[in-house]
C-alpha cells in the first residue's frame, strides 16, 4: 500500500505518523512545498520575543525523526503542481534538485493547508510582511532586530493581528490596525468584544474601523480613513484554502473553497481524502460541514484518515467540531465555544442570553475578573454557545462547557457540576455555576 500525501504540516504529518502506526509495512511519502517540517503555528508571534530563538524551536518533530524513527519518507521543497485521478499519479517539482517527476499512489491526502489573502494594491510589494509560516517569522524577526521599527501596521483585526499587537507593544514597537469591515471579532457578542475594545484603547493602540486601503508609498499606507505612517507593515486579512490543483483534477470544493469531503473525510476523487486547512470541517451543532481552520482539527482530521486508509473496509466517521477557539491579548484570554449569536439569529433559534462578571479566584492574590456569556435554548435550557473574557484561568473553564455542549447539557445540569473549589483557582461558586443559575432565571 503506498499513500503520497501532499502538504507535510499538521493534517500531513499525523495521517502519515497513523498510517505508519498501524501498518509498519506501508509506504508513505509526504511532499511538502516548504522547507520546514510540521510546526506549531500558534507559537510564531510569541517567538518573536526571542532574539537567539530560532522559528525552528517550533518544529514538532525533527526531520531526522520523523525519517527514521517514524519510517516516513517526507521530503521537503517538493511542490506537487498536477493531480491525474485517472492514472492516480502526481506531478512534483523537486526545487532542491531542479526537476520534474511523477509520483504515483494507491491513496492519495490532499493535506496543503491554506494562504494568507494578499493585497494587490499599489506598493504592497515585498515593502509588506504577511505572518502566515515560519519562513514569514523569520523575515519579520529579521526585521525586528536588524532595522529596529519603531512603530507597525497591521491590516486586519482578526487573532493574529490582535495577538501580534500585544506581542510588538510588548517589545515597544506601536501598532496601529486597520481594519476593511465595520468592527472587529464578528463571531463575538458584544459583550465580549467590548472588553476587548476597552483594552485597546487602555494600551494606547489605535484601531480605524472601515477602513478601504488604496495605496502604500514608501512608509505611508494611504487609506479612506487618511494617512497612516510606519516602519513596519505586517497584513493578515483573512486566509483562503489552498484548493487550486485540487479543482483543476476535478474535485467537488465546498465551503469558502474549501475541499469538498464527506463525513470520512472522501472528496469526490476516487481514493483520495483531505484533510485539515484546505478542507471542510464538520460542525455537529450546525449538521453540515463549515470552514474554521485551526491546528487540533487539523490533527484530528490527519490521523482520522491515515486510520480510515489502513481500515479502508471499516472507516469512522469524523465526530466533527464545535467551534471552539482561544487567544490571548495582554493580559485577557478571549474564548468561544459552540454557535455564536449571529449563528442563532441567522437559524432564528429561539434563545436566551446572559452574561456574568466574577472573580476568578477566592480570597487569594493573583486573580482577576472575567465575564462569562451563555447562550441557551429557551424553554429547555440546552446550552447552545458560551464566551468568556477575563484574566486568570479562562480557557479551562471554556473546555468546560465545551463538554458540555458535546454531551448536549442544559443549564440545569451544568448548574449541578461538582466543581472544584480552592481560593486559589476559584470563587466557592465558580464562575460557570454563577452563569448557569443566572441563565435558569431567564429561560
Amino acid at each position: 500500500m503506498k499513500t503520497v500525501i501532499i502538504g507535510g504540516l499538521a493534517a500531513g504529518l499525523s495521517a502519515a505518523s497513523q498510517i505508519r502506526r498501524e501498518r509498519n509495512d506501508a509506504q508513505v511519502i509526504v511532499l511538502e512545498k516548504s522547507g520546514d517540517v510540521s510546526y506549531a503555528a500558534c507559537g510564531m508571534p510569541y517567538n518573536l520575543f526571542y532574539k537567539d530563538k530560532g522559528v525552528e524551536d517550533l518544529h514538532a518533530l525533527s526531520l531526522e525523526v520523523i525519517r527514521k524513527e517514524r519510517g516516513i519518507d517526507y521530503r521537503l521543497h517538493h511542490e506537487v503542481v498536477s493531480i491525474d485521478p485517472v492514472r492516480k499519479e502526481v506531478m512534483v517539482v523537486d526545487h532542491g534538485q531542479a526537476r520534474e517527476y511523477r509520483e504515483n499512489y494507491d491513496f492519495l491526502v490532499y493535506a496543503a493547508g491554506n494562504r494568507p489573502i494578499r493585497l494587490s494594491l499599489p506598493g504592497f510589494d515585498e515593502s509588506v510582511y504577511y505572518f502566515k509560516t515560519l519562513d514569514d517569522t523569520r523575515r519579520v524577526k529579521k526585521i525586528i532586530y536588524e532595522q529596529a521599527p519603531a512603530s507597525v501596521i497591521l491590516v486586519g483585526s482578526g487573532y493574529t493581528n490582535l495577538e501580534l499587537a500585544d506581542v510588538l507593544c510588548n517589545m515597544k514597537i506601536m501598532p496601529v490596525i486597520l481594519e476593511k469591515a465595520a468592527t472587529i471579532l464578528p463571531a463575538f457578542a458584544e459583550e465580549i468584544r467590548a472588553k476587548v475594545l476597552e483594552l485597546l484603547e487602555q494600551k494606547g493602540i489605535r484601531l480605524h474601523t472601515g477602513v478601504d486601503i488604496s495605496e502604500k508609498s514608501g512608509t505611508v499606507v494611504r487609506t479612506s480613513s487618511g494617512d497612516f505612517e510606519a516602519d513596519l507593515v505586517i497584513v493578515s486579512a483573512g486566509i483562503k484554502p489552498i484548493s487550486d490543483i485540487f479543482a483543476a483534477a476535478g474535485c467537488e470544493l465546498g465551503v469558502a473553497g474549501a475541499v469538498k469531503v464527506d463525513r470520512y473525510l472522501r472528496t469526490n476523487l476516487p481514493d483520495v481524502f483531505a484533510a485539515g486547512d484546505c478542507a471542510e470541517h464538520y460542525v455537529r451543532q450546525l449538521g453540515r460541514n463549515g470552514y474554521m481552520p485551526l491546528g487540533p482539527v487539523a490533527n484530528k482530521q490527519g490521523r482520522l484518515v491515515g486510520s480510515n486508509i489502513v481500515h479502508y473496509d471499516a472507516m469512522k466517521m469524523f465526530a466533527g467540531i464545535d467551534q471552539t477557539a482561544v487567544f490571548k491579548f495582554f493580559d485577557l484570554t478571549v474564548a468561544t465555544t459552540g454557535l455564536n449569536e449571529r449563528q442563532l439569529l441567522e437559524a432564528n433559534a429561539s434563545f436566551v442570553k446572559v452574561s456574568v462578571d466574577t472573580p476568578t479566584r477566592g480570597a487569594f492574590p493573583g486573580g482577576g475578573m472575567m465575564r462569562v456569556l451563555l447562550l441557551c435554548e429557551k424553554g429547555t435550557g440546552m446550552l447552545l454557545g458560551a464566551q468568556m473574557i477575563g484574566q486568570d484561568v479562562v480557557a479551562k473553564r471554556l473546555d468546560v462547557l465545551a463538554t458540555a455542549i458535546y454531551k448536549q447539557m442544559t443549564v440545569f445540569e451544568i448548574a449541578e457540576l461538582d466543581l472544584s473549589y480552592a481560593p486559589l483557582y476559584a470563587p466557592v461558586w465558580d464562575p460557570l455555576l454563577v452563569a448557569a443559575n443566572k441563565a435558569i432565571k431567564a429561560i
